[in-house]
């Protein structure tokens, strides 16, 4: 589920921004936009972020645990998975990758023999995009928005 905290030092609210603040804060819990579970050890496991989780088939799929098993994959130098509009599944992951050496990149199918023993198969990306960079933020994180653009998606809704 999604990750709340609460302490001393939780922040009152945004200034300037009840909206905001009513969204964020919900009796005194902040509410993260993390999604997590506790593992089997007690600890804290985040899967990813409420907004960037997509549904494949009737399955929850968090892009950046797909991304961590593609980049390690020797002929990826950075990777991201976006979801795209899907008329029988919802939505379906595109990889977009960086490859290593880019006179070599990946195919989509060396991904996918690298993958399955690791993911379940309605994580497997359907479509690879190799790119030069990643668009990134001034936040150095990468684009999301600009991404979808990369693999010809509408924005996502503001």
């Amino acid at each position: 589920g999604e990750v709340w905290l609460r302490s001393e030092a939780t922040m009152s609210g945004y200034w300037g921004d009840p909206e905001a603040t009513a969204s964020a804060l919900v009796d005194g819990w902040l509410r993260t936009g993390d999604l997590g579970r506790i593992d089997p050890t007690g600890c804290l496991a985040l899967a990813g972020r409420r907004g960037e989780m997509y549904i494949r088939g009737g399955y929850n799929v968090f892009p950046s645990e797909v991304a961590a098993v593609l980049g390690e994959h020797p002929a990826v130098h950075d990777v991201a998975v976006v979801a795209r509009p899907h008329e029988v599944l919802g939505e379906v992951g595109v990889a977009v990758v960086v490859p290593a050496d880019p006179a070599a990149p990946p195919s989509l199918d060396d991904l996918l023999a690298a993958a399955r023993d690791r993911l379940a198969h309605h994580k497997l990306p359907e479509d690879l995009v190799v790119v030069d960079d990643l668009p990134l933020t001034a936040m150095q994180k990468v684009d999301r928005r600009a991404l979808r653009s990369l693999v010809d998606l509408p924005p996502p809704p503001p």
